[in-house]
């Protein structure tokens, strides 16, 4: 489907050029979509290599059921952001109405992002290379005691709190003291484990470019690699990636292309993850490293039998890894056949294959005392989950293929565009897995080198498939007038037989105000260009997973019959056979203008999104009944927002000045969903936000016994230093009944600020990234003390004590204790402002003049200095605000610990022969 001129379009659409994409640094194109356009809201989960979480939302949240993910489609056929190339990367535009959409139908209710790579051009063959390398390291950690001998006195303190009388139970003095006057700090250290598991690291990427063309034929290739190495030890990633595109006009009625990406990654990553990893590394203490003090090279479990920390997170990522090797290959090709003048003919077929093989290495570790003497047996093993080699095949086929026709013709002052066609897409994912449990070592990571006395097997094969129809007339008349209509017709194997079908239509129209003859010379002075907007339609969403309408029979269970256990099977969750099609309709009213010859121009839209038939899992289903809930559809979720994009051009003297702005605002309420459903410290209600925070109401610390009498009687028994909570229904009893809901859980707006100016030879950009009005819940790891045996953060150091009354912060208690429990009850006081502004990027380039290159052959040279992450400027107390929504919606609960973003100094050069 071609893409039409912005002056043209009646829908809600936004998009950004490549060029301005690639003025930032990343080794995932979706990062590089943040804050880029209104109304696509972007938040990165995790810095991890090859695993940064990139969570794309258009327009809020469109689903709690199905997916909210919006669709991706790369050159015409559904694809992959993440197994781009950046540098590839020609131009995208994000499809945010039902208007621009409903042409894409099935999975088009979530919006559609259409990228286009880059093609090559008739002319001399250009060669291209692109080096850049990063020094990288952790933009924020957590400002941890690492000190022994406060560690250890306030750990007693806890004990002391909690009312822990057991000596064996807490540091003697003796203990205390040889931390204390150590003269052998490798003995009795003040052990510092983020040092120890976090790293600074450099980061390289490569780009090797050829295009040209010529004889009706072009051609571009571009060769990528990548290797980035993480900053926490165990993790690392290295990607190669291969585009070549295809172009040639074979007559002057026939021409055909081709696109081709070929994506190779290699990921090695701690066995459960870099989460899992990071709360390890915050649950141990300082008075021990990693590997015992005799030089053996034995890990540590602990320094003293009453800890109990989690695992080495050393031992870990030295032993238990997963290494993942992903092989992704994505193609098309296309013929276009001019019929007749204004009637074209294009067909194209793709085909998306993807597999990934997967290694889980859960070997023997042994843990030892930190004292341990040569000859004393291991403490425990290493717990991952288990021990053995896990071995996991997965691949995907994906093929696709639309043919459509084209009519554009003009009569006099009408200008009409016809556009019909039919698309077909099938879809079939097989998963193999194997493990063996015992190995004569832990360097045999094939199942053949495993004893075949404990082994298992399984595997599974998905498939499901569309099939669509689609068309789209545009009118305009003198190109003041607009107006399109869009629909689609799609049918998806995942509904039953009855309702597969569904219709999928919109409608939109402009006005060019500016063209009209009453808009006066002195009022196109000034806006010279306004257009109106507006359009209504329907999309759809089938995203439910596979045939939830048919009941499933589970074959892994065994029956006992005569005496010996048979294979059996059995019905494990319920189906429903009149599930339909997930709707989303949007209604978007919007404004285009330019003023001053364009130096200004903005885009404003408003917009209503309402969900209804939400496919998801029944709210009501009774537990007795024993099989799993059915799909059902209903709930209706409504999203309305306004977006604001904003562009300054202007030369200043020698100064190339442009300066761009985007500002959206979102609101969601739950319009129907059945009985209320509350889960951990969220409620979802109607009439509320998805996920709203539902906690209670921190009104302070208890200071006295006086205080503890007067208050209500509180859930855990109060005692000076507990954390106080509010009575809010008035009975006396604070409970869970006196929970409230708290707003937070989405940001009152996002917005972006981009400054670009070029001054001769130079060039500098710098972009800036903010949300504001989000809460983000911060408890458990890293945030209440001796969580799993870990140490505590340093504002800690003023807890409430009989001799510090008026501290900041509550008592400290031993874990699993009333007065531990007390402070992490789920409650504002763990609920933090997570606003922020942060400078995501940087850069500064200069290109060498042609006059100094030409003697060298060489066209272009620009070398540059970039940092990412640079700043942050919020009041949020935890390691990263920007993290903010969950990827599934909704307020984040219970623990806040991720593998924090990278801050990133970077040097690069791109040369052109």
């Amino acid at each position: 489907m071609v893409p039409r001129k912005k002056s043209n379009l009646t829908g809600a659409v936004a998009a950004v050029d490549g060029k301005v994409l690639n003025k930032r640094i990343a080794t995932n194109p979706t990062q590089l979509l943040q804050g880029r356009m209104p109304g696509l809201r972007v938040t990165q989960g995790s810095g991890e290599a090859g695993n940064e979480n990139v969570n794309l939302q258009v327009r809020g949240l469109g689903s709690y059921g199905a997916s909210s993910a919006p669709l991706v489609i790369v050159d015409g056929i559904p694809g992959s952001l993440e197994n781009l190339n950046p540098q590839a990367i020609e131009n995208i535009t994000v499809l945010k109405d039902a208007a621009s959409a409903a042409i894409y139908g099935a999975r088009a209710a979530n919006g559609v992002i259409l990228v286009t790579t880059k093609q090559g051009k008739a002319g001399k063959t250009q060669l291209s290379y692109d080096y850049n390398v990063g020094i990288t390291k952790a933009s924020a950690l957590p400002d941890l005691v690492y000190n022994s001998v406060d560690y250890m006195n306030l750990y007693n303190q806890a004990n002391k709190n909690s009312g822990v009388t057991n000596p064996n139970a807490s540091f003697s003095q003796e203990m205390i003291d040889a931390y204390k006057n150590a003269t052998d700090k490798k003995l009795y250290p003040d052990f510092n484990w983020l040092d120890a598991v976090f790293r600074t690291v450099p980061v390289q990427t490569h780009n090797l470019s050829l295009s040209g063309g010529a004889g009706g034929t072009n051609y571009n290739v571009i060769l990528g690699y990548v290797n980035q190495p993480d900053i926490m030890i165990g993790t690392s990633f290295k990607k190669y990636n291969l585009q070549l595109n295809l172009g040639s006009k074979i007559n002057e009625r026939i021409s055909f292309g081709s696109s081709i990406t070929l994506n190779y990654g290699d990921r090695k990553y701690p066995r459960n993850g870099s989460e899992d990893q990071f709360l390890s590394t915050i649950s141990q203490s300082p008075l021990y490293g990693p590997v015992l003090p005799d030089g053996s090279g034995r890990y540590t479990s602990r320094a003293y039998p009453f800890q109990s920390p989690n695992k080495n997170p050393v031992a870990v990522a030295e032993n238990a890894f997963t290494r993942l090797n992903n092989y992704f290959m994505q193609g098309n090709i296309f013929l276009n056949v001019k019929i007749l003048d204004g009637l074209d003919w294009k067909t194209s077929g793709g085909l998306t294959y993807g597999f990934t093989k997967n290694y889980t290495n859960k070997p023997v570790i042994n843990q030892y005392m930190w004292f341990a003497k040569p000859d004393d047996l291991p403490a425990r093993q290493l717990d991952v989950g288990g021990q053995g080699l896990e071995v996991t095949d997965d691949n995907n086929v994906y093929p696709v293929g639309y043919t459509q026709l084209t009519y554009d013709k003009s009569f006099g002052n009408h200008n009409m565009k016809v556009l019909a066609g039919t698309q077909a897409e099938y879809n079939k994912t097989q998963k193999l897995f194997g493990s063996r449990l015992q190995f004569p070592n832990n360097d045999l990571l094939e199942l053949d080198g495993g004893g075949a006395g404990q082994q298992s097997n399984n595997g599974v094969t998905n498939e499901w498939s569309l099939r669509s129809y689609y068309g789209r007339l545009n009118y305009d008349y003198k190109g003041k007038y607009l107006l399109e209509g869009n629909a689609r017709y799609d049918a998806s194997s995942r509904f039953p037989e009855n309702r597969k079908w569904a219709f999928f239509p919109s409608i939109s129209g402009g006005w060019k105000v500016s063209d009209e003859t009453f808009y006066g010379p002195k009022l196109k002075t000034v806006v010279n260009e306004l257009k109106l907007r507006a359009s209504i339609g329907t999309l759809g969403n089938q995203n439910i997973g596979n045939y939830p309408y048919q009941i499933v029979y589970n074959s892994s269970f065994a029956y006992p019959f005569d005496e010996t256990l048979q294979q059996g099977a059995r019905q494990v969750a319920m189906a429903n056979d009149r599930i339909k099609w997930e709707s989303t309709k949007v209604l978007d009213f919007g404004v285009d203008f330019g003023l001053w010859n364009n130096k200004l121009t903005a885009s404003f839209d408003w917009y209503n999104k309402v969900t209804s038939d939400i496919l998801s899992a029944s709210t009501a289903f009774p537990s007795y009944i024993g099989l799993t809930a059915p799909t059902v559809n209903y709930g209706e979720l409504r999203n309305r927002g306004i977006e604001l994009g904003l562009q300054y051009r202007d030369k200043i003297g020698e100064v190339s000045l442009t300066l761009n702005g985007n500002i959206q605002a979102n609101r969601n309420k739950v319009m129907k969903y059945g009985a209320e459903r509350i889960s951990g410290n969220t409620i979802i209600r109607e009439g509320l936000p998805y996920g709203s925070f539902y906690l209670l109401e921190n009104t302070g610390i208890f200071r006295s016994k006086e205080e503890v009498e007067a208050s209500p009687v509180q859930q855990i028994p109060a005692q000076p230093g507990y954390l106080k909570f509010a009575d809010v229904n008035g009975d006396k009893v604070v409970d869970n009944n006196d929970r409230i809901v708290v707003p937070g859980a989405y940001p009152d707006f996002d917005y972006s600020f981009n400054a670009t100016a070029v001054w001769k030879n130079f060039d500098f950009t710098a972009f800036f990234f903010g949300s504001q009005g989000q809460k983000i819940f911060v408890s458990e790891w890293g945030i209440v003390p001796f969580r799993q045996g870990g140490t505590f953060t340093r504002d800690w150091m003023d807890a409430w004590t009989p001799e510090n009354p008026n501290a900041s912060l509550p008592i400290v208690g031993a874990e699993n204790t009333p007065a531990a429990n007390n402070v992490r009850t789920a409650s504002t006081f763990f609920l933090k402002d997570g606003s922020f502004l942060r400078l995501k990027n940087i850069q500064v380039g200069y290109s060498i003049p042609q006059s100094t290159l030409s003697k060298a052959g060489i066209s272009g040279l620009r070398i540059y200095f970039a940092a990412d992450n640079l700043v942050t400027f919020s009041k949020f107390p935890g390691l990263d605000p920007e993290r903010g929504v969950s990827s599934s919606g909704g307020a984040t609960s219970g623990r806040y610990v991720t593998h924090p973003q990278n801050k990133v100094f970077a040097f690069g050069a791109s040369i052109t022969f």
